[in-house]
């Protein structure tokens, strides 16, 4: 079947965007190495640095192959950049929903931060834009015709599921990455540290890979676990985020770890922290819909 017009713009989008997903970290580890001693970050940032690099890496080569997918008219790729365009598009939202919640330093003027927030409101809003082009490009039935063609078993797996459970898989991933930079735990007020927290994290990357996997075989025990899992998530976003003193709590954690935050009243930034909190409330939430909803697709 001839493949949309749409869907070999898609690719060549898809491509840029890779390759600068690759360069960007390549020249990250480069300058951690180049750079003059007094330029470089301190060292307990360099494992933080180098695992944010690794991730961008990853998304990258991930990116690279979804293209060539595309080209290909493959089923998997289809699903691929729909489950990306849905986290872009939220993403691009919640940038855009704090820009216009998020305090400026008392020194920066009014035309400097006027500026600040007209381009970043035009960068995101442009990512925006693509992520909405590709959730409609990618649901039309001519492109899902294309698609369809070169398979001759579709997946019984709903999309809505592939997210998921991709997502569990996510976290998971940098959950461990969290026990490789050593990083405290925070969890209804209570602040672990070392290896209590190492345990901890360790925990929470095992269900979320555990829920991942299993959700993308349909296993209904997968699907038990991960309303009990965002369910959890919600709960706790829930309770941190009503509760002044668990609130102020966590934000002391942060500061604690984070030495440019260390200057700054994160409980000063107005709504900011409640858009945070809201995201991550309605993320769990959905989650939670879609694998009560779709539990007719899961096996006994």
């Amino acid at each position: 079947m001839k493949r949309p017009a749409g869907v070999i713009a898609s690719a060549i989008v898809v491509f840029l965007g890779s390759t600068f997903a690759l360069l960007v970290p390549a020249a990250g580890v480069a300058a951690l190495f180049i750079a003059p001693s007094s330029a470089r970050p301190p060292g307990a940032a360099v494992p933080t640095a180098i695992a944010g690099f690794l991730m961008m890496a990853a998304s990258g080569v991930l990116g690279i192959c979804t293209g060539v997918g595309l080209i290909r008219l493959r089923p998997w790729a289809r699903v691929s950049i729909l489950i990306f365009a849905g986290f872009l598009a939220l993403g691009c939202f919640f940038v855009l929903l704090t820009l216009t919640s998020i305090p400026f330093p008392p020194d920066t003027s009014a035309a400097t931060a006027s500026t600040i927030r007209r381009v970043t409101a035009a960068v995101f809003g442009g990512l925006l834009a693509i992520a909405a082009w590709w959730l409609i490009q990618f649901n039309t039935p001519s492109t899902k015709a294309a698609f369809a063609s070169s398979s001759d078993f579709p997946s019984p797996r709903p999309i809505s599921i592939t997210v998921i459970a991709w997502a569990s898989i996510t976290g998971g991933a940098t959950t461990l990455l969290a026990i490789l930079v050593g990083s405290p735990a925070f969890l209804f007020g209570f602040v672990l540290h070392d290896w209590a927290a190492g345990v901890l994290y360790a925990v929470f990357a095992a269900l979320s890979l555990f829920i991942g996997k299993g959700l993308l075989d349909l296993r209904e025990e997968a699907r038990i676990l991960g309303i009990g899992w965002y369910g959890f998530s919600l709960l706790q976003t829930a309770v941190v985020g009503f509760v002044p003193s668990l609130r102020q709590r966590m934000f002391d954690m942060q500061k604690s770890i984070s030495p440019q935050d260390a200057q700054t009243n994160l409980g000063d930034l107005g709504a900011l922290p409640n858009v945070w909190f809201g995201f991550g409330m309605i993320l769990a939430a959905a989650a939670i819909f879609f694998l009560v909803r779709e539990r007719h697709s899961f096996g006994d």
